[in-house]
């Protein structure tokens, strides 16, 4: 049984009274990360005032408007004294106010507001003869969201099957035969008595006079599967209700006979589908909903391709239209629904049609294999897929921590992928029951342009124009349904149909080719085509296939730690991780330093290891990054069991001296200093050695030499002159952002003997015995020019942010 809110009873007692006036409110926070010093912006929030004739209430703050709403509209009871059910409403009592609420929707003070159900009944004044003012029983059960969740209270069944209103506001509509005219066999309202003439008036309903007609495209769904979905047009006159037009497409004789569905998309869409059942199915609902199904099914077919879109039984045919009343004004809204917008929703159903609509690319783009943070994601996220999902299926989505993993059999702790994937099935079985599969037709026919050399590699961006046509067999006539100037993807990511990519890595930069490919499910031709019904004919009547023209614009290296997951197994960035901690187990080191932290990659991933470690530091200049660092090993630290018991990390330049960071057993550097320059380097390397003097120093840094690898270009031979350093000039750094990259002439590590060395070059300093004859600069221990940010004790529960 459903209870009361406290808006509910604001609204009963004060009505149009009440003043809820909702203000945004902006608080810095730190976004649930203790010890954090950073101050981050926070979220919208939002706080209501509540004005009541006897008193005027604020909430407090909250993240969503409706909270902010709720809790002004508790505090307001509260101070009235008013205490709001704590219990659901007796039969007799949710029977009463359902009685009332049909009372209120045929009083005056309801024709002139602005509300979906209103618009009906001014429309349905307009009617001609005996029609007058009559409205039919599934319009008021359908756009009165309250008078629905009265009726849950009487039957918790009307959650799923929403139908069940009617029934029900019949019988409340009958307790009110002074007020109302009804007829349970016909199935619709009249009020008894005219409405007052001002009220008409102030309700803005038509009179005589000038009469104009609105075309509006809708579309037939016929409940045989045997029959095509067509488009309609439904002419509705201004001064008339629509509702009869669509009883007439339905060949009913009246509105009253046409049932109607939930909103299809969107809450607020005005898209539904209106049809027709046996109104004894109606009438028979409330008390037997299985035998009144099975007397509906022998006397009409379910309509399985409009069930599929509403989520609801739909029987006989269908109409989908976009048109009826909203909140925001009194006049009638409408809008055409095309086949290529009815298709759109089919497809919509499923997660790869959400990411295909999505991306704008339907023929072109598929719901790639995974989702991962190193990926260059486009369209929707998986987060707002399900969201979508869930929402048009009607299912509640639950996130839990859990995901669906590929872990490489080298380590079990490697990297973990989230999969987004629709439901493997050995066929696609659609809507209208058509199986197709579908396949390469034919590989690349043709090429042209130059060889610019640039071509697509595992991780990088493409961006390519492409269009795709039907073309007909033998008649060479070929229709366009789809194209896009600029459509930029990543390679190896499986974010294109499996026939494009193989395509794209042959080609060059400015490059074109075509190819074509037997016919892919038809839904999908007509959800593209601008012309689905003659696109329908095409596919009915002749031999068809998809041709694809694709140029290739553009093709943006992947950053270097999207490079390295693509070319390096495991990873280079894992590689070094797992170097650096061969090193803390040969020296027993209990103490680490990370100078340029950066997000807290080295240190998260040192978490994932058993060391000796008892305390970690980290220190970078980019607050962003150190705020993404606390937040991570905050959350890892809290659920370790690790042998770390302190971790710091601070705001400041690695080419200034901390005394707080002087003496630690390993001191980390690792692909740092090529985003500095080459000066500030030198100066971080006699800073580092001379004053921090850790035990063990390690510091990587990319090998420009191996670029020619990472960047497909050729490796000279041999037998080429080793001393002409300008044939590695057509190598561009890894980043964009590097200040320089060194070659081994400059750098230490690899292998002389093999071209071209380590893809990273990493260089050892161990700190030896201190010598008589050495001078060692002074240290004062009250050099403190680093900014604590974030810092972490396994001792202290409470961990507050610190002061300087």
């Amino acid at each position: 049984m459903t209870t009361f809110t406290p808006k509910a009873i604001v609204h009963k007692r004060f009505g149009s009274s009440a003043c809820y006036k909702v203000e945004e409110v902006h608080e810095s926070t730190q976004n649930g990360c203790p010890g954090l010093a950073i101050m981050q912006k926070g979220p919208c929030l939002y706080r209501c005032t509540l004005q009541l004739p006897e008193v005027t209430v604020v909430s407090g703050i909250f993240k969503k408007k409706k909270d902010a709403e709720h809790s002004a509209a508790e505090l307001a009871l509260e101070k009235l004294g008013i205490n709001p059910a704590t219990k659901s409403p007796s039969l007799p009592e949710a029977w009463d106010a359902l009685v009332d609420r049909v009372s209120f929707l045929f009083s005056d003070e309801f024709l002139s507001t602005l509300h979906p159900l209103s618009g009906h009944f001014r429309a349905a004044l307009q009617r001609e003869g005996d029609l007058s003012g009559q409205i039919p029983a599934s319009v008021v059960a359908v756009f009165d969201a309250t008078l629905c969740n009265m009726c849950k209270s009487l039957d918790p069944k009307v959650e799923s099957n929403p139908f069940l209103v009617i029934p029900y506001v019949v019988r409340a509509a009958a307790r009110l035969s002074e007020l109302i005219s009804t007829s349970e066999e016909e199935l619709w309202f009249r009020r008894q008595n005219p409405y007052a003439p001002e009220t008409v008036e102030s309700s803005s309903i038509q009179q005589l006079g000038s009469t104009e007609i609105f075309s509006i495209e809708a579309i037939n769904v016929p409940s045989s599967l045997e029959k095509t979905v067509e488009r309609v047009i439904l002419n509705v006159s201004s001064s008339g209700y629509f509702l009869d037009v669509i009883a007439k497409q339905l060949g009913l004789l009246e509105a009253s006979d046409v049932l109607i569905s939930r909103p299809i998309g969107k809450a607020s869409s005005e898209t539904r589908l209106y049809f027709a059942a046996p109104k004894q199915y109606l009438l028979d609902m409330s008390s037997d909903l299985l035998n009144a199904k099975e007397a509906c099914n022998s006397e009409r077919s379910l309509n399985a391709r409009a069930s599929y879109l509403s989520g609801q039984d739909i029987y006989g045919d269908a109409i989908l239209a976009s048109i009826g009343y909203t909140w925001r004004s009194k006049d009638l809204f409408y809008e055409d629904v095309t086949l290529q917008s009815y298709h759109r929703m089919v497809i919509g159903k499923t997660p790869s049609g959400i990411y295909k609509l999505s991306r704008g690319a339907i023929l072109a783009a598929e719901l790639p294999l995974a989702f991962t943070t190193n990926a260059k994601w486009k369209g929707s996220f998986p987060r707002e897929m399900l969201c979508t999902f869930c929402r048009q299926h009607r299912l509640e989505p639950v996130f839990s921590p859990q995901s669906t993993l590929e872990e490489s059999s080298e380590s079990p702790k490697s990297h973990k992928k989230l999969k987004v994937t629709d439901l493997p099935v050995k066929e696609a079985q659609y809507a209208n029951g058509c199986v197709v599969a579908a396949g390469v037709k034919d590989s690349v026919e043709s090429g042209e342009g130059p060889d610019s050399g640039v071509t697509p590699s595992n991780g990088s961006l493409s961006s390519v124009s492409y269009s795709v046509s039907l073309v007909t067999e033998g008649e060479h006539m070929k229709e366009l349904l789809e194209s896009s100037d600029d459509f930029e993807f990543e390679i190896a990511s499986g974010a294109v149909i499996p026939h494009l990519e193989p395509v794209i890595m042959q080609m060059t930069v400015g490059q074109s080719a075509f190819f074509s490919m037997d016919l892919p499910h038809q839904e999908l031709i007509l959800a593209a085509a601008d012309d689905s019904a003659r696109m329908l004919s095409l596919l009915s009547s002749k031999t068809c296939f998809l041709e694809y023209t694709i140029t290739l614009l553009r093709v943006t290296e992947p950053l270097e730690d999207r490079m390295e997951q693509a070319l390096f197994s495991p990873p280079l960035s894992k590689q070094r991780v797992e170097y650096a901690v061969q090193s803390i187990k040969e020296s027993c080191a209990t103490t680490l330093v990370d100078f340029g932290c950066g997000s807290g990659s080295l240190l998260d991933s040192l978490l994932n290891y058993p060391t000796s470690l008892e305390k970690i530091a980290g220190v970078d200049i980019s607050q962003k990054s150190l705020t993404r660092a606390a937040k991570i090993l905050n959350s890892k630290l809290d659920a370790s069991m690790s042998a770390i018991n302190s971790a710091v990390l601070y705001d400041g330049s690695i080419t200034a001296f901390d005394s707080r960071l002087s003496g630690f057993d390993i001191g980390t550097c690792l692909e740092v200093i090529e985003h500095m320059e080459e000066d500030q380097a030198s100066e971080f390397g006699n800073v580092v050695l001379s004053l921090f003097r850790p035990r063990v120093l390690i510091v990587s840094t990319p090998n420009y030499e191996y670029n020619v690898i990472l960047q497909k270009s050729n490796l000279s031979s041999q037998e080429d002159d080793p001393e002409d350093k300008n044939q590695a000039q057509s190598c561009k750094f890894r980043n964009h952002d590097h200040k320089f990259e060194w070659t081994r002439e400059h750098g230490v590590g690899g292998s002389g003997d093999t071209e071209p060395g380590f893809a990273s070059q990493i260089a050892v300093f161990r700190r030896g015995p201190v010598r008589q004859e050495d001078v060692l600069p002074e240290v004062s221990d009250m050099e403190h020019p680093y900014k604590v940010i974030w810092e972490w004790s396994s001792n202290d529960s409470s961990r507050s942010a610190p002061t300087n």
